[in-house]
């Protein structure tokens, strides 16, 4: 089935409004990778620590209202579902390709029995961070919109974004020069004169 862009059935869910979200989770991905890289750490630690930041920072992102267009908290719990217009969204760390997280795909369709289905149509999203499966390879956010089948109709991911894989580094500023006086250095024969002039006040007194 061919897959579309995201916002061919959302127009809310533009590049700017999705890489915004997943921008935030591979900065989230490279900073637990960095701060909990020890001996004593393991992938169950760093994916708990993974999906607790990535929450909180979706939550206070939603609630102080800086994302780039309006979103809606539906659930502020463990589950954590929020919403672009008409696309209801949650988030995982997973392979896209091969998920392991099956219950996150599913929907409890009450409905299907009296509704025609609609293989057409996303009727739940999802942000999936895929880590890198090799060394050269690079973390990648896919975002997925799934029709009542779980079938992939729309699709979008990071590398679509030139350079949003990639941390960048701002050159620092150089300063402006600030021009300086000349230091104020005494003359030692200025210093030597008036010691001369003092002794023959001095001698002559």
């Amino acid at each position: 089935m061919e897959c579309r862009h995201p916002s061919d059935f959302e127009p809310q869910l533009t590049d700017e409004v999705i890489s915004f979200f997943a921008q935030h989770m591979l900065n989230i991905y490279r900073d637990i990778l960095y701060l909990l890289s020890t001996e004593d750490d393991s992938n169950y630690g760093r994916g708990t620590s993974i999906f607790d930041r990535t929450r909180n920072r979706f939550l206070n992102l939603i609630m102080t209202r800086q994302c780039p267009v309006d979103v809606h908290l539906v659930n502020g719990s463990l589950k954590f579902i929020f919403q672009i217009g008409s696309a209801t969204i949650r988030f995982l760390k997973d392979d896209f390709e091969n998920p392991k997280k099956k219950k996150y795909f599913m929907q409890q369709l009450h409905s299907m029995s009296l509704f025609p289905l609609d293989d057409q149509q996303p009727h739940y999203w999802r942000f999936i961070l895929n880590e890198p499966k090799t060394l050269d390879d690079e973390p990648l956010v896919i975002f997925v919109g799934y029709n009542l089948a779980n079938e992939v109709v729309a699709y979008w991911d990071s590398s679509s974004i030139a350079g949003l894989n990639h941390i960048h580094l701002i050159e620092p500023e150089t300063p402006k020069p600030v021009e300086l006086g000349s230091p104020l250095v005494e003359d030692p024969d200025m210093d030597n004169e008036k010691e001369d002039d003092d002794d023959s006040e001095a001698v002559n007194n």
